[in-house]
């Protein structure tokens, strides 16, 4: 019966689908005159630049590891449009390439070895004809200095779970860098752009050796490098920026791949996803990266788009959503949910297919039944493990009663110990309210009194912010293995300048399972301790896997941009985002 009820109350509920044009203040181009407003920009003159216009939804308040963190709105995976790592992906596959690397470290060839003391070197041989977008070489000890100045603990970092498992860093000559890790690690050999991030030492070398002497982090995080001045290794180079705009960026001529065949790009940022879905109907923009847009929004787009012709929007498994708890006590607004049998009621009282299905433009088979989505290469280790908490609103009520929730004669819950009401809270970030009501819509059917709040594009960017919600925070994490980032130490805290879970969770024994699968080398041995981890997961439910939501990438008739999407993946993944082949993006 509440199946019904809920798919009515799903398709009830509004977006805001407006086509009406938004005024936008466009960067200006870098050449006068060009008159160059979008890759689509109707009368092209010859000699005019090419230029493609991408939107997002997420404001950048700077670049590099002092931006933020999260992957929502598309940000982080436009990185390799203006930066560049040491590994990225293939054209058309998840196979991992050298990009700033010469060729990859191996086992075979002796470029990763497992020393007799247990640790791993990983040496990585370097390109020699690369350059950063100021003119001045990249070498070695560009690595060495980022390897200090990422690793350093008083400085913000976008990640720190890869890099602090590095013991130390060498550069014995300008082509070749060593990374000494403190144990085998799974991904010491692949590093791409977001879990080490290149600096340039002749920019931000002094600033880091006067913040070593001060320790004040102002010194380096005050730097306009992050901001107006950043340069980097990547085909475009950052011309102008704005937080509430966006960035201008224009064709590095001297990229080490080739000049880009685009002269610009400009990458626009949009308050919500509503603005942004009107500015790609109207033309104003030409496309839009991996979690830009809602699935329905994507779902929408793509079918109007490809109807009419007018472009096309890429599909494919992408990131996990998933309710995550509070787990800070003095945060935590209802106790009760850190009660594992509360978590396990909570889980049977949401029904998942009818979720996706309502939200995901009818795909009900893209809810989740284990930890890592179909596909991956670990899925038979995981699958089917979450497959005991389908959908069982009478199961979840007795699990309830058994832990000392009842219903009153209004149907609220209420404890027996002190009649208290149970009351929880779901956090989301813009443009997902109609998730959270779906969320919130199943609890309130079992008695839960429910509320619903929507962060404001700022609180999105405050970390501190983000880590006091106060019950439930309905969040993403990238595809594959990155949901396992939910436990991993340490903890977001002042400590870490609140980088890290966000929800404060902590548990031993969570921990070792990562460790010793991140500490995995043969595909069997990962195997086998994933397969450890999904056990921990089904047992333990520190997060509760709701469904997978596709990665939705879309580009306008008229510009070759995204064809090589089966080798990307969100901006959250150790190398290869969407964006890695700008260079040879191309206006018609």
């Amino acid at each position: 019966m509440f199946r019904p009820q809920l798919m009515r109350r799903l398709t009830g509920l509004p977006i805001v689908l407006t086509v009406i044009l938004v005024a936008c203040v466009a960067p200006s181009p870098a050449t006068p005159g060009s008159g160059a407003t979008g890759g689509q920009a109707p009368g092209r003159q010859p000699g005019a630049l090419k230029t493609i216009t991408l939107g997002f939804t997420a404001g950048v308040q700077a670049m590099s590891i002092m931006g933020s963190g999260t992957t929502s709105g598309g940000w982080q995976s436009l990185n390799e449009i203006h930066s560049n790592g040491l590994v990225t992906s293939d054209v058309n596959s998840r196979r991992p390439i050298p990009r700033l690397a010469a060729r990859l470290p191996s086992l075979d060839d002796g470029t990763i070895a497992l020393l007799p003391d247990g640790r791993m070197r990983v040496t990585y041989p370097l390109r020699t004809d690369v350059t950063w977008q100021d003119g001045e070489r990249f070498t070695a000890q560009d690595l060495d200095f980022s390897y200090r100045l990422n690793n350093d603990a008083g400085l913000p970092s976008l990640q720190r779970d890869v890099i602090g498992q590095v013991e130390s860093a060498e550069a014995p000559d300008d082509a070749t860098f060593v990374l000494n890790f403190k144990g085998p690690h799974y991904v010491g050999g692949t590093l791409g752009l977001r879990p080490f991030w290149p600096q340039p030492q002749h920019i931000l070398g002094p600033a880091f050796e006067r913040y070593l002497d001060s320790k004040d982090p102002g010194d380096v995080v005050d730097h306009p490098y992050w901001t107006r001045e950043y340069v980097h290794l990547g085909p475009f180079r950052l011309t102008e920026f704005d937080p509430g705009e966006g960035l201008t960026l224009q064709a590095y001529d001297q990229y080490f791949l080739g000049r880009p065949k685009v002269d610009m790009i400009e990458l626009r940022s949009f308050s919500d996803q509503n603005t942004l879905f009107s500015n790609l109907l109207s033309g104003t923009v030409d496309g839009f990266p991996d979690i830009a847009l809602s699935a329905e929004l994507g779902f929408q787009l793509k079918e109007r788009w490809e109807s009419s012709g007018e472009g096309a929007v890429h599909m494919k498994p992408g990131i996990t959503w998933f309710l995550a708890p509070q787990w800070r006590p003095d945060v935590q607004t209802e106790p009760a949910n850190l009660d594992r049998r509360v978590r396990a009621a909570l889980y049977h009282a949401l029904d998942r297919e009818a979720l996706s299905e309502g939200l995901q433009g009818g795909h009900s088979e893209l809810a989740a039944w284990s930890l890592l989505p179909p596909g991956d290469q670990f899925y038979d280790a995981t699958r089917d493990a979450l497959r005991p908490y389908a959908y069982d609103p009478g199961r979840a009520q007795a699990i309830l009663r058994e832990a000392g929730w009842t219903p009153g004669s209004d149907g609220i819950l209420r404890h027996s110990s002190d009649g208290r009401t149970y009351r929880n809270a779901i956090w989301t970030t813009p443009g997902r309210d109609r998730e959270i009501a779906a969320f919130a819509a199943y609890w309130r059917q079992i008695g839960i009194e429910m509320e619903e709040l929507t962060l404001g594009a700022a609180q999105v960017r405050d970390l501190e912010y983000r880590a006091q919600y106060p019950s439930w925070e309905s969040s993403a994490r990238g595809s594959s293995d990155a949901i396992l980032g939910r436990m991993d130490p340490p903890p977001a805290s002042a400590a870490t300048r609140w980088v890290g879970e966000r929800g404060g969770f902590e548990d031993q024994r969570a921990y070792d399972l990562n460790a010793r699968y991140r500490a995995s080398l043969s595909a069997t041995d990962q195997a086998r301790a994933m397969k450890a981890v999904s056990d921990y997961v089904a047992s333990e439910l520190p997060f509760l896997i709701l469904y997978y939501v596709p990665d939705h990438v879309g580009i306008r008739n008229g510009i070759k941009a995204f064809a090589d999407t089966d080798g990307g993946a969100e901006g959250a993944r150790p190398f290869g985002t969407y964006t890695r082949n700008a260079h040879l993006w191309e206006v018609e």
